[in-house]
């Protein structure tokens, strides 16, 4: 018995591992509670995550408020959370749904469960928040014009980017095929915007008629119907510029050539009949003023009537709430032509105007929200010049010009005045190196909407995503 004391009582008095284990005790609470600021971080992101995603379920179900009892939307919201937050490690929980028809609110309070690195080593291994969500029918209506670049320099990788970014937004804000709440219109512009070949006829536009003109005189052409002569050809490429952007083309060489031409013939015949024809571009009004302003439609809009087919931009589409109507525009998009902006920003206004020439916009008023979106991969390239008709004054104005001052000034009037109208107005510059061009996007963002400064496609992406973000919170009422 003595010798089992003597033996406690040295074992007590042993320190030579007493360090070691306290102090692998003491790392373990040091390492969580340094690690619990990284997890709090991820927590806060998660949170932001879960509401983002739980704002876009209610949206998405509101519409059934009407036809569904809160059992049957409680089911819906849980399967489409589940579907939703597949991709990333949370989980969540819908608790509650409360439907007023009187008012037409859906609401949704869900629990998610946040997994934690750090404080799991002290037993914590989730962290549950408790978030909600709430639409009804007096949130804000929303309407959205994707004004958006399709000229020469858009072609290839950088259009395949814009389509895919403009499939982001419209996706993230349409989760059905239709959205009563939300509508979107498309501007696609290079030198023009076309308006549609059906919409000849809407007021405040000054279209003229389509006419056959020939002119006088004779067409003289030397031939030499006695040639002998044989080259071979190839094709080669050569650097040029495509909408002030540096770009390969090509061309047909003539080489290792033999014989001759022989007499020289010259052969005249009267000019040939000349068609001239509208394809749906419209050009700018004459007065300055009426360039930069959405009134005034006495003096009407004029249409680029011409003999051969300067109108090489996809029709526009006007303000609609059907998803595959849009995603069929934006399939369509193609890429040609130079740059005018003050085109697009104008046509853009218009179809979100309540007033002519297009009149689907709901009145400016708080109840709404009207929202531009304009996208460009650089600086104007054109600018208005005189009408080009043969046989008719000067008066509208075609875009044949090349002063890129006159255009800028355009388009900052133009913003100076949608902004006025209380419009918000996002600008996205697309792989940009012109500095005034940039500097002009900036400015013209505003009235809560952002400037996005894209070096790549998927910065690109990324602002139409966060642009998404942006207008999903304008319509979520609490």
């Amino acid at each position: 018995m003595k010798q089992i004391n003597n033996l406690l009582r040295y074992f007590g008095s042993d320190q030579r591992g007493v360090f070691a284990v306290t102090f692998a005790l003491v790392a373990i609470v040091l390492v969580a509670t340094t690690g619990a600021v990284v997890d709090f971080v991820a927590i806060q992101n998660a949170r932001s995550l879960s509401q983002s995603t739980l704002d876009s379920t209610t949206l998405a179900l509101h519409s059934q408020v009407d036809n569904k009892t809160e059992a049957e939307l409680l089911s819906l919201a849980q399967n489409l959370l589940n579907e939703r937050m597949a991709t990333i490690d949370l989980s969540a929980n819908v608790e509650t749904v409360n439907i007023d028809i009187d008012e037409g609110t859906l609401f949704i309070e869900a629990r998610f469960a946040v997994p934690t690195s750090f404080l799991s080593l002290v037993g914590i291994s989730t962290i549950n928040t408790r978030i909600s969500s709430e639409v009804t029918s007096k949130s804000l209506n929303i309407e959205v014009a994707l004004v958006l670049d399709n000229t020469g320099s858009m072609a290839g990788r950088k259009l395949d980017a814009l389509k895919e970014a403009s499939n982001l937004l419209i996706n993230e804000l349409m989760p059905d095929d239709t959205n009563p709440d939300i509508k979107i219109g498309i501007v696609p512009f290079n030198r023009y915007v076309n308006i549609g070949r059906g919409n000849r006829n809407e007021p405040g536009l000054d279209i003229d008629d389509d006419y056959t003109y020939r002119p006088p005189g004779q067409s003289c052409r030397n031939t030499y119907p006695d040639s002998t002569r044989r080259c071979d050809s190839r094709r080669e490429t050569y650097e040029c510029t495509r909408d002030g952007v540096p770009a390969t083309c090509r061309r047909t060489v003539y080489f290792n050539c033999t014989g001759t031409r022989g007499e020289r013939v010259r052969v005249c015949t009267p000019r040939s009949t000349q068609n001239y024809r509208w394809r749906g571009c419209m050009a700018s009004r004459h007065i300055r003023d009426l360039d930069t302003i959405d009134s005034d439609y006495q003096f009407g809009v004029p249409g680029v009537v011409w003999r051969w087919n300067t109108c090489r931009v996809r029709p526009l589409t006007q303000l609609t709430s059907d998803r595959d109507t849009l995603r069929r525009a934006v399939r369509a998009m193609y890429a040609r032509d130079n740059t005018y902006i003050p085109t697009g920003l104008m046509w853009g206004w218009r179809i979100l105007s309540p007033g002519i020439p297009f009149t689907d916009g709901v009145p400016y008023d708080g109840e709404n929200k009207k929202i531009i979106v304009l996208m460009t991969d650089g600086r104007n390239t054109v600018s208005p010049s005189t009408r080009w008709s043969p046989n008719e004054p000067a008066g509208h104005r075609i875009h044949r010009g090349n002063n890129a001052g006159i255009a800028n000034t355009k388009t900052e009037e133009i913003c100076t005045n949608v902004k006025r109208e209380d419009i918000i107005v996002y600008t996205i510059a697309f792989e940009v190196d012109d500095n005034n061009i940039r500097d002009i996007l900036s400015d013209c963002a505003g009235n809560g909407g952002r400037y996005f400064d894209a070096g790549n496609s998927a910065e690109l992406q990324r602002a139409f995503a966060d642009i998404a973000d942006d207008l999903q919170n304008l319509r979520v009422s609490r």
